[in-house]
């Protein structure tokens, strides 16, 4: 279990934080390309900051405070002027360095708009999605995973908010043992009490956790399988900050989870999936985004689908949980890896240096960064929906 003081570095991700400086050595999703393509401003909250994403009218994108300066207004609301983005209610401008270039409303002679500057961020676009940085300069390089650039694929985004903190959302894909009580022994009880069939139920013979360059990788060995199984061998990582990447139990497709702290009770995830292209299929041009849920339009948890079920048991641990009240054991051994992990990169981005994962050499980042994927996936969980759409899935 954690103490007081790690379980507030680890939890809390606004600015001035220990973990929220960690965060913010990253490069984070905070939109879709095709939202912009509808409305192009749009209100982004990310660790514990408000801000107005918006695509100028010569096409350049640019990340500022939300609140302009002038009487309060959201700038998300804000029309947009050849590169410039103009507060609705005065038609304040600023630029994409967030300085003030225009107070329409003030005398000509007023030089009230140059000592006016508002908060700004780098933004990229890559992969059909929009990146930001907020940390300190000189940026890093924005990652290029494999499946985000490569072109020759079909992909869509799935979206979803989670109503609780990052860390308990994170932490779940570095617990391998949650699928065969969870996803399999749950599912089964639910399935009994609605009539149904039970689905097919293993156990784990022995589960392992390895640093690589990037993160961790998870390990698990079920009964009866061989030790040359490319679960065993290979396994699949939680890159960090607290990002997730696998290949589904079906051929040639994988998919990159993307948590992202909107603050401290909030997190935002973007479920990059792609595939390689069926006989006659063209790569995908324009990336759809979709609802993700898990709820039911009752509200109630979708208890058949893999993300009602983990949505479930993270969700009800409390917006944020305290860990300090935890009693882990030896079943917990990737979760305590990764806190301690974490709490270790904290305390390098405190000496000023960059933190795991981060990428600077252009040599490891061309033409793109490949992640431990297994090739052949040992255990299909079939029966079990991902709701993102009917496919099933494998964790």
């Amino acid at each position: 279990m954690l103490n007081a003081q790690d379980n507030e570095y680890l939890c809390r991700v606004g600015p001035g934080t220990p973990m929220g400086a960690y965060l913010r050595c990253f490069w984070h999703p905070v939109a879709a390309v095709a939202e912009l393509e509808k409305w192009p401003v749009k209100k982004v909250r990310i660790l514990g900051e408000t801000l107005a994403l918006f695509r100028g009218d010569d096409g350049t994108l640019g990340l500022v405070a939300d609140r302009c300066p002038h009487r309060g207004a959201s700038l998300s609301c804000a029309m947009t002027d050849g590169g410039l983005i103009r507060c609705a209610y005065h038609a304040w401008a600023f630029d994409r360095s967030g300085q003030c270039v225009d107070t329409p409303a003030e005398p000509p002679e007023s030089k009230l708009k140059n000592r006016i500057k508002i908060a700004s961020y780098e933004v990229q676009e890559l992969g059909g999605l929009i990146w930001a940085y907020l940390g300190r300069s000189p940026a890093p390089l924005l990652p290029r995973f494999e499946h985000v650039v490569r072109e020759d694929l079909v992909k869509r985004v799935g979206f979803t908010e989670i109503p609780c903190n990052w860390l308990q959302i994170s932490e779940n894909n570095v617990d391998p043992l949650h699928l065969e009580y969870l996803h399999m022994r749950y599912i089964n009880w639910v399935r009994a009490r609605r009539g149904e069939p039970p689905l097919p139920v293993r156990k784990h013979a022995r589960i392992e956790f390895e640093i690589f360059e990037y993160g961790i990788l998870k390990k698990r060995l079920w009964e009866g399988d061989s030790e040359d199984s490319q679960e065993w061998q290979v396994g699949h990582p939680l890159f960090f900050p607290g990002n997730h990447f696998f290949r589904f139990d079906t051929a040639d497709m994988v998919q990159y989870q993307f948590r992202v702290p909107a603050d401290d009770e909030q997190t935002n995830v973007y479920w990059y999936e792609a595939r390689e292209l069926n006989s006659g299929e063209v790569p995908t041009k324009e990336i759809p985004i979709v609802d993700n849920p898990w709820r039911t339009p009752e509200g109630e948890y979708m208890l058949d689908t893999i993300n009602g079920q983990d949505m479930m048991v993270m969700v009800t641990q409390g917006t944020i949980t305290d860990h300090t009240l935890e009693n882990l054991g030896e079943s917990d051994r990737g979760v305590a890896l990764y806190r301690k992990t974490l709490l270790e990169e904290i305390e390098r981005v405190e000496r000023g240096e960059d933190p795991m994962g981060v990428v600077r050499d252009p040599a490891k980042n061309t033409p793109f960064i490949q992640l431990p994927k297994e090739e052949v996936v040992g255990y299909v969980l079939t029966g079990v929906q991902n709701s993102v759409n009917s496919d099933y899935r494998y964790k």
